[in-house]
């Protein structure tokens, strides 16, 4: 008698240990940051770096960038300011930010026994960066403008606590950051006179 509620005890207590280790809560991620990105300044030959923001930020789901810090525009400016350092005599580097996005949609359930007994993707996480660079050099009569665009998105499992979504949002967040910055070093590398030594 002994044995069995010995046997019976064994598998209870394995559940208890599944479920408290899936309510334990996991730490705070760290802040999206630019500095710690490590992103190389690129010296430009303007003289000055306008940036403009012009996007805007619904306030509505599926978007879910006005909950972020910093913001996801403020994120992309302070790349910029980091990154497009004016090193010139003349002319103007302008970026012109027209969509900065931070989307959370929730994905339909599968169906099925085996669906019921694994953890789910629930949530898809999309960030997407939109902007236009532009080069006015006076001196010759240069001028140039790039399109960029990068966007990044992940899914989330249906068991991730508050702290897993924004450390997913935070990942999205960079990992679109870089695709910008690696884009625009692309791009700006092909044009003459625009990156100084």
């Amino acid at each position: 008698m002994l044995k069995r509620v010995v046997t019976l005890a064994m598998p209870m207590f394995m559940l208890w240990l599944a479920l408290a280790a899936c309510t334990a809560t996991s730490p705070a991620p760290a802040p999206v940051s630019v500095k710690s990105a490590g992103f190389e300044a690129l010296p430009l030959n303007a003289r000055q770096l306008e940036i403009i923001e012009n996007w805007e930020m619904p306030i509505k789901p599926p978007y879910i960038g006005h909950l972020q810090q910093p913001y996801p525009g403020n994120l992309v400016s302070q790349w910029a300011t980091g990154v497009l350092i004016p090193a010139g005599g003349s002319g103007e580097m302008i970026l012109d930010i027209t969509r900065a996005a931070v989307t959370k949609v929730k994905l339909p359930p599968q169906t099925g026994l085996a669906s019921a007994l694994t953890d789910q993707q629930d949530s898809e996480i999309r960030v997407e960066f939109e902007a236009q660079l532009m080069w006015l050099q006076p001196v010759g009569g240069s001028q140039a403008m790039i399109k960029l665009a990068a966007s990044h998105s992940v899914t989330i499992p249906e068991s991730s606590s508050a702290n897993d979504v924004q450390r997913a949002v935070n990942g999205c967040l960079n990992r679109a950051l870089v695709g910008l910055d690696s884009q625009a070093r692309t791009e700006l590398a092909k044009l003459d006179n625009v990156i100084l030594p």
